[in-house]
């Protein structure tokens, strides 16, 4: 019989085995944690300096809106009354008694004018005989002759 067929390492082969992988070292790089802290510190800083300032900007400008609001209802409130003081003295029977206070007297029986013919004012003239008499005293004074 024969012995089976082992294959050993040689003894040389053993030995780098068991020997640690060497590398070259180097020199770690440099960090800069100071500034890299400060330049941090910095950026808190101005987020928290630009919402403070941001928050009280917003604050002022809602006390502003909130004295416009005030300011715009004082105005209408005003408009109300100066429009129910207007509809008071446009009211006939106040004139009418303003007028009777002042010595004006009532008017009599209207009158109305015909004209017989156009004004130059409207357009064309209309050339129409003049009655020799007028039996109403403003037509002389009204006429287009004049």
């Amino acid at each position: 019989m024969s012995a089976p067929l082992t294959t050993r390492r040689p003894a040389r082969q053993r030995e780098d085995d068991r020997r640690p992988e060497l590398s070259v070292v180097v020199e770690p790089r440099r960090r800069h944690t100071l500034a890299y802290a400060l330049v941090m510190i910095l950026l808190l800083g101005g987020g928290v300096f630009g919402a403070v300032a941001l928050n009280a900007l917003a604050a002022a400008e809602a006390v502003q809106a909130r004295a416009l609001e005030r300011q715009v209802a004082d105005s209408e409130r005003a408009y109300g009354s100066l429009v129910a003081e207007v509809a008071t003295l446009e009211d006939p029977g106040r004139i009418r008694e303003a007028a009777l206070d002042l010595g004006l007297v009532p008017s009599g029986p209207s009158r109305h004018l015909h004209l017989e013919r156009n004004l130059p004012v409207d357009g064309a003239v209309v050339q129409a005989p003049l009655p020799e008499s007028t039996p109403d005293p403003l037509k002389p004074v009204l006429s287009a002759e004049r």
